[in-house]
């Protein structure tokens, strides 16, 4: 992919964007800003050019160095990457699909276009830093306003174990759900006024301190037992993924039921709603905000996440204590 960045043109984009409330790009201009050609049939150029033709989102790894780094009326946008080696070039595919086909499962192209972000930039390593540091390595993404980077496209990511990469699509996931959660003009409030409250203060619990509750028929561990016992699907998580004892703050609360609704068999779904009464009642109050006021599909969503055992398409309306 030649010149696959004119730098003036997409520095002029990028102050466009940065000065307007809408940062949705013309699909018209996709070809004349970054001259994007299908390429190959299987090639990674082919597989940039179907998904921006089908969402309007632009998987960028060829361009110049300049192309994120650029001035707006924000401030300087300035920082340390290293290109996707040649070598490596195949696992673009992975990055892609992985995205695409699982944390965008289920969702059509339009809903994406309106939600994520129009280009999406990808490296070996990236830097939250003007230069090299190895304190402001960049874990998962970074973002600015229309623009996502996502490093570790390289020896890093050839790493990954099977638990790495469940955390590296949440952490999309999670991204996604914060980004029609705060574009909101609504707040789930039903759902929200069900949070776990202290008996005796009437206030919301920040933490669930151990010991836990031991599960009498043994299927879950105190700690999921207990948190789901008050409505919660788990705590909130450390860094490596481990249980807390906090209480997740009211976004993450969100994300976590729209992952467990739409990721889990029915099969599943119906046992845990009849073990946990405040899971079912949480979901019963947030499932029209899901649906209504964010535009979820959620059975959709569920269908193509777990096609061996998917949910009717009224199994969320008809739910009941």
């Amino acid at each position: 992919m030649k010149n696959f960045i004119n730098i003036w043109i997409c520095a002029a984009l990028f102050v466009f964007a940065s000065c307007s409330e809408d940062i949705n790009s013309d699909p018209e201009l996709g070809g004349p800003l970054y001259g994007l050609s299908k390429g190959e049939p299987g090639s990674v150029e082919e597989l940039v050019y179907n998904t921006w033709e089908y969402c309007g989102v632009y998987y960028l790894y060829d361009y110049n160095q300049f192309a994120f780094q650029v001035s707006n009326w924000r401030g300087y946008f300035n920082k340390w990457y290293t290109p996707i080696k040649e070598e490596n070039k195949e696992m673009i595919k992975d990055v892609v699909n992985t995205i695409q086909q699982e944390v965008f499962a289920g969702m059509d192209g339009d809903f994406i276009r309106r939600n994520w972000f129009v280009r999406v930039f990808l490296c070996d390593s990236l830097c939250n830093n003007y230069d090299y540091s190895p304190d402001d390595l960049v874990e998962t993404y970074l973002e600015n306003e229309d623009m996502l980077i996502i490093p570790n496209i390289g020896d890093r990511m050839k790493g990954y174990t099977e638990k790495d990469w469940t955390t590296w699509k949440e952490a999309f996931s999670n991204l996604l759900i914060s980004r029609l959660y705060l574009g909101a003009t609504e707040q789930p409030t039903a759902f929200l006024n069900l949070r776990y409250k202290d008996p005796k203060t009437g206030k919301e619990v920040t933490a669930i301190f151990a010991p836990w509750e031991n599960d009498p028929k043994n299927e879950y561990s105190p700690d999921i037992y207990t948190f789901r016992n008050k409505g919660y699907i788990r705590s909130k998580p450390d860094k490596r993924g481990k249980p807390t004892v906090i209480v997740v703050d009211r976004q993450l609360d969100v994300s976590d039921y729209i992952n467990f609704l739409t990721g889990t068999t029915k099969t599943e779904l119906n046992h845990v709603f009849g073990r946990f009464p405040k899971i079912l009642e949480r979901t019963i109050a947030i499932v029209p905000y899901l649906t209504d006021i964010l535009g979820l599909d959620i059975v959709k969503m569920q269908n193509t996440n777990c096609p061996d055992d998917r949910v009717e398409a009224d199994f969320f309306k008809n739910l009941k204590m």
